[in-house]
């Protein structure tokens, strides 16, 4: 895999890395998919990023590096709205 343009905050910060792992272990003993996983990931990521932004689909898609209309597939995909 290629090297992240920012560098690897999994490796950079220790505390994450461990926490990720953990949570990653978690999900596996309860028998979470790695479908699963990704799709609830997408979707917190999506949701938080969009509050980080009030709501600015423009925004939020600039900061996820996805089209807005992607964005707005996801958002309907998740069921995500203003109040959410």
């Amino acid at each position: 895999m290629d090297k992240l343009p920012f560098g690897d905050p999994l490796n950079e910060d220790r505390e994450l890395s461990q926490t990720f792992k953990k949570i990653i272990e978690r999900l596996i003993y309860i028998g979470i998919t790695l479908e699963e996983a990704k799709d609830e990931v997408e979707k917190i990521y999506i949701k938080t990023t969009l509050k980080a932004f009030s709501g600015n689909r423009s925004k939020t898609a600039k900061q996820l590096r996805i089209h807005r209309n992607t964005l707005n597939g996801k958002i309907e995909k998740y069921k995500l709205d203003e109040d959410s």
